[in-house]
């Protein structure tokens, strides 16, 4: 979809920190990341000042469970200082990859740093590190053999807070269709699946960590169509409020504390765009976005930004995040 197009159908109109060689002042002008799928590696974009763009790190293969990579994050941590979280959704049988990297130890070929992964089945599409516990949550799309209703998230918990997760999940929490999954400053796990956008609370800690249900918001994508929730991001530009993409809108939602309790406040159509894989808006308010266009598959060679659009030729980007290690 082109950018004029996608900007018609809109309803309305943090700190990065320097990685891998970023000067301070390409950071200030808020650079993304993207999931780039033709070639399996992590790439940053300077929107302002596009370029063939800066490989960050490439998987360790394109095929088998580290095919089509389909989730990046940066976060900080205690243990291995800044780090970069990935999913890749994996061949045909549903088997996929989750793995935790170091940047630090990150080659100069960009490969390696990877200080913990773990096999994941149905089809893992994001992936989130739980601040202060260090647990990791995958969220899964489908069954292990392709089940439309067997998804949910994935934990994987250390033996202390902050250390190394264990390699087999201890936990799984069932939510048909889970594909996006994210860590709040309001100490909510949100995670988006079918029809459904859900909150989470976190109990225990090490070994003992476990999630909770806290509340859900309900969507739907009209009579007769599917209502895959696809991914969930902050709005950098308001507090405690997140994008979220479905198979036929994006919504803007805000984390509410009333007089009962956290919920989620009324949703807000922000665009009538189809198949969004991810949208946010970054710190200066430019929007930026991915959506397949005519004759692409589950991705597109063109990341969309409210400023202008930019492609890669022979690039498979499926997914785009603002370049910033922080929670919101």
């Amino acid at each position: 979809m082109h950018r004029r197009t996608f900007l018609g159908a809109l309803a309305g109109s943090a700190l990065t920190v320097p990685l891998l060689g970023e000067t301070p002042a390409e950071a200030a002008t808020h650079t993304v990341i993207t999931t780039e799928q033709a070639i399996g590696r992590i790439l940053r974009f300077n929107p302002s000042a596009w370029n063939g763009g800066s490989v960050l790190w490439k998987a360790p293969s394109r095929t088998g469970t580290w095919t089509n990579l389909s989730d990046v994050k940066r976060r900080g941590t205690a243990k291995w200082g800044n780090v970069m979280l990935v999913t890749a959704s994996g061949a045909g049988d549903y088997l996929g990859k989750a793995a935790m990297i170091d940047e630090s130890a990150i080659s100069s070929g960009r490969t390696g740093g990877i200080v913990w992964q773990a096999n994941v089945d149905g089809n893992p599409h994001s992936i989130e590190r739980i601040e202060g516990y260090g647990a990791i949550v995958v969220a899964t799309s489908k069954g292990a053999t392709g089940s439309a209703g067997g998804g949910g998230l994935s934990l994987f918990v250390p033996t202390t807070n902050g250390g190394r997760p264990s390699t087999t999940r201890v936990k799984f929490y069932g939510f048909p269709g889970a594909h996006g999954v994210l860590w709040t400053r309001t100490g909510h796990l949100l995670a988006v699946g079918n029809g459904q956008i859900r909150a989470y609370t976190v109990t225990g800690s090490g070994s003992s960590t476990r999630l909770k249900f806290a509340f859900s918001g309900s969507f739907s994508d009209g009579s007769g169509r599917a209502k895959t929730g696809h991914d969930i991001l902050p709005d950098y530009t308001a507090a405690d409020t997140y994008f979220f993409t479905s198979s036929y809108y994006v919504r803007r939602v805000k984390l509410v504390a009333g007089p009962t309790g956290w919920h989620f406040d009324s949703m807000t159509k922000v665009s009538t765009a189809a198949h969004v894989k991810a949208y946010t808006r970054m710190p200066n308010g430019v929007r930026t976005w991915i959506v397949p266009g005519g004759g692409e598959g589950d991705w597109s060679k063109t990341v969309h930004f409210s400023s202008g659009n930019h492609s890669k030729s022979g690039a498979r980007f499926y997914r785009v995040r603002y370049n910033a290690t922080t929670y919101r």
